[in-house]
């Protein structure tokens, strides 16, 4: 991966962080030194980030990105979360439902960042209600 792929994936990150952070109060922020297989952002309880930023984005790039974000989330033992731009195009959330247990592509839901934050708010709040 080229110095320019790297710096874009780095700023992609830190503004994702920045948007969970004003979404939820919680303190995220980009992990420093990823190792293959972790999370790209720390601070979002219960989830394992993957963020992407491509110019296109396909549906086939994002089936295999889903991937990487659930064999990472398996590793972590939390639910995964991909957000991905094209560019000059808004940031797009993909999750799983939990109640299906399922973690292919195609059983999935793609919204809007505050869409995924208010569900990620919610769970958070009923595993502290349990």
């Amino acid at each position: 991966m080229g110095m320019k792929s790297r710096t874009k994936g780095k700023v992609g990150e830190r503004e994702i962080a920045s948007i969970i952070c004003d979404l939820t109060g919680w303190n995220v922020r980009r992990k420093v030194r990823q190792l293959d297989g972790e999370s790209d952002l720390e601070g979002v309880p219960g989830w394992c980030v993957e963020v992407k930023r491509h110019a296109t984005a396909t549906r086939g790039d994002i089936s295999a990105w889903w991937g990487q974000a659930v064999t990472q989330a398996i590793a972590e033992k939390a639910a995964p979360v991909l957000f991905y731009r094209k560019n000059r195009d808004e940031w797009r959330a993909v999750w799983a439902l939990p109640e299906l247990g399922a973690h292919g592509y195609a059983w999935t839901v793609e919204g809007c960042i505050e869409l995924w934050a208010f569900v990620a708010r919610e769970s958070v709040v009923s595993k502290e209600a349990a």
